[in-house]
């Protein structure tokens, strides 16, 4: 059963950073030894239902392969867990898609328990699958002795569903665990009651002769640093979008742009933690001046296939492939 939505089918799955420390991407060859490091571990798979313990190299491989190709074909989404900062390979978190809702599992090395590493996993993820990928449901199964993920999903809005015999991957006996789900107007309810505010915003795909888009990383002190964006920024009171854009490509990157040559291709809503964010997307291929980094940002063009290296804001998503299909990139 498929799980991707239409427009995502048969396209690189871009990289999403979270609000403070992590990026999930798709696994690549180069993560099996990392992979089989953390989870040939007892304490690991005694948490899980299908982790194989021992864990061999051959066994990342094919776990590997496996996530792979449930991207490819759009079945199954099974991203690493990285941090950031120093690119460390942290654990695995995904969703399979079973009888119209999704299931959700995920897993981190045992060096990084008990540092919220978990619960920003998992909160960035289901808000994704949630905005994104339209998942109505999404369902989890958590061994009852494990009370770390049992807070995470309670803290997010899961309510409980039941109790069931779950399989070990350390032991032939079954074991009690606790079944949850959490509906996409139930999620939407939760992020009510906390009264996120509205931020307008306003970005801009700058694409040069070559097809390239400029971007700028977000810098240590600033919220989500380390993420890779377009240039742009808040609507000011009494400004119109296109007048806050050409204002914030300005500042930013140091071009001057006349309104004229801004071509609106998308809008966006996209929940972050603290906020709500209402984004409007523009198209400019005209200016004047050099972009660089004005406020003394990492900057680069960056060709749509090296996306895929990155990580970005989870909003920025669906513009770039809307990008994509508009320039036929």
């Amino acid at each position: 059963m498929l799980l991707f939505p239409e427009f995502l089918l048969q396209r690189p799955f871009l990289p999403l950073g979270t609000d403070d420390r992590l990026t999930l991407r798709p696994l690549r060859e180069s993560d099996a030894e990392a992979l089989r490091a953390l989870a040939n571990n007892k304490n690991v798979a005694a948490r899980l239902a299908r982790l194989p313990y021992p864990y061999t190299l051959a066994d990342a491989y094919k776990f590997i392969s496996f996530s792979q190709q449930g991207i490819k074909n759009g079945e199954h989404l099974l991203l690493a867990i990285e941090r950031r900062a120093d690119k460390k390979f942290m654990g695995v978190i995904g969703c399979e898609s079973e009888q119209g809702y999704c299931e959700l599992g995920y897993w981190l090395g045992e060096e990084f328990w008990e540092q919220g590493y978990g619960k920003e996993a998992v909160r960035d993820f289901i808000r994704f699958l949630f905005s994104v990928f339209q998942t109505e449901e999404i369902v989890g199964t958590v061994k009852e002795t494990n009370r770390a993920s049992r807070r995470i999903f309670e803290g997010l809005g899961f309510r409980e569903t039941g109790t069931k015999e779950s399989p070990s991957g350390v032991c032939d006996q079954l074991q009690p665990a606790v079944t949850y789900a959490l509906t996409r107007e139930e999620f939407r309810s939760h992020y009510k009651k906390q009264g996120l505010i509205t931020i307008e915003a306003v970005t801009a795909a700058v694409i040069n002769e070559e097809g390239k888009i400029f971007l700028a990383e977000r810098p240590e002190g600033r919220i989500m640093p380390g993420v890779w964006e377009p240039p742009g920024g808040k609507i000011e009171p009494g400004e119109t979008p296109k007048e806050a854009i050409v204002r914030e490509l300005k500042e930013e990157i140091g071009i001057d742009v006349n309104q004229e040559d801004l071509d609106l291709f998308t809008t966006v809503s996209y929940p972050y933690e603290a906020y709500q964010l209402s984004m409007t997307c523009y198209l400019c291929r005209r200016w004047k001046g050099k972009p660089y980094g004005a406020e003394g940002q990492k900057v680069a063009w960056v060709a749509w296939e090296d996306l895929a290296t990155l990580s970005l804001f989870p909003a920025s998503v669906i513009p770039f492939h809307k990008l994509q299909e508009l320039l036929a990139i």
